[in-house]
């Protein structure tokens, strides 16, 4: 097996002992009745969810060119196979943007101009997080005594900005997949075999015409941060399902710090045990009990299930009827050149 699969492999099955160590010592059947007590309303989540994922195929569609735009509709289903992909399969989130080109270029967008759409939107959507992140952390600072937490964040906060104010700088006029060619080619004599496989020139002239569109990327940045905001409301929601009411501000906290926590440890699939011990600990910054915590971190499970699996059946018949469009009129032409 190589090296990559083995260490998803060892990550997942770490997280999960941690999900199930960290369930039973905070007693599962307390948890459980929490759920229960909730009953069927929890299977509305994911209608919920899907508000800030329609808020986010919004802000890409701002960043696809008039005329290469596809319908809303399918690029909010889009939104959503890509979270799947990153949530349920063990892709290291990376899967989801690679799913999001394949079947935008499918749609009739070119190549280039969905790739460049999508990173783009990944670091538009790295330096929102930062922004909400940021929005918690100040909640944090207002609410918490346990000082140590806040600077461990505010660290973390610090040493990404730079990296992110870099990240902008190299791929708006830095040519960035270019040099990362190059520097492949010097350090791993693989340059040849990129060259062959994708123009990296070309992919970085998309990048920077998307971000030469000034007025395009505000209003991507505007949708998605509502969309981030949409997400905390998602979070009130489920506590007000569990029948333990918190404070919006609250939720605003635990949404933006929880997704930090997530993409810091995106090598785990799923974010599995990472997402209930972050919940931990931030759930006790604001009086909620490891229980609840630890019953609003299955919820959104429940909820990633629900949504996710007939999402990624969806994409198999979608492709599957791509084959099939695709084998009839190769057998039409057939019969014709007959």
């Amino acid at each position: 097996m190589p090296r990559g699969k083995i260490l998803t492999l060892l990550s997942f099955l770490a997280g999960l002992g941690l999900t199930v160590y960290l369930v039973r010592a905070e007693g599962w059947h307390e948890i459980l009745a929490l759920l229960r007590g909730a009953g069927w309303p929890l299977l509305l989540l994911p209608l919920a969810h899907i508000v800030p994922i329609f808020l986010d195929a919004i802000s890409w569609r701002w960043l696809l060119d008039r005329p290469r735009r596809v319908s809303l509709l399918f690029l909010t289903w889009l939104a959503l196979l890509r979270e799947a992909v990153n949530a349920l399969l063990p892709v290291a989130r990376i899967g989801g943007e690679v799913v999001g080109v394949r079947l935008l270029g499918k749609a009739g967008v070119p190549l280039y101009t969905a790739a460049a759409s999508v990173l783009v939107e990944v670091s538009l959507t790295l330096a929102s997080q930062l922004v909400f992140t940021l929005a918690g952390l100040i909640i944090l600072l207002a609410t918490i005594a346990d000082r140590q937490i806040v600077e461990y964040t505010l660290v973390f906060l610090l040493a990404a900005f730079p990296a992110v104010a870099v990240f902008f700088w190299l791929q708006s006029r830095g040519r960035l997949f270019a040099r990362l060619q190059s520097l492949s080619h010097r350090f791993l004599g693989a340059g040849e075999w990129l060259a062959r496989v994708v123009d990296l020139a070309h992919l970085d002239h998309e990048i920077q015409r998307i971000y030469g569109r000034n007025w395009a990327l505000l209003w991507a940045n505007f949708w998605q941060l509502a969309g981030l905001f949409a997400g905390a409301v998602e979070v009130w929601l489920t506590f007000w399902l569990l029948g333990h009411p918190i404070p919006l501000w609250s939720a605003v906290l635990l949404e933006s710090l929880g997704q930090a926590l997530r993409s810091a440890a995106f090598f785990v699939p799923g974010g599995l045990g990472v997402q209930e011990g972050g919940f931990l600990l931030l759930g006790a910054a604001v009086g909620i009990g490891p229980d609840l915590a630890l019953a609003f971190s299955l919820a959104r499970r429940l909820r990633e299930l629900l949504l996710g699996v007939p999402l990624l059946g969806s994409w198999y018949i979608y492709e599957d009827q791509r084959w099939q469009q695709r084998w009839r009129r190769q057998e039409a032409s057939r019969e014709g050149a007959i």
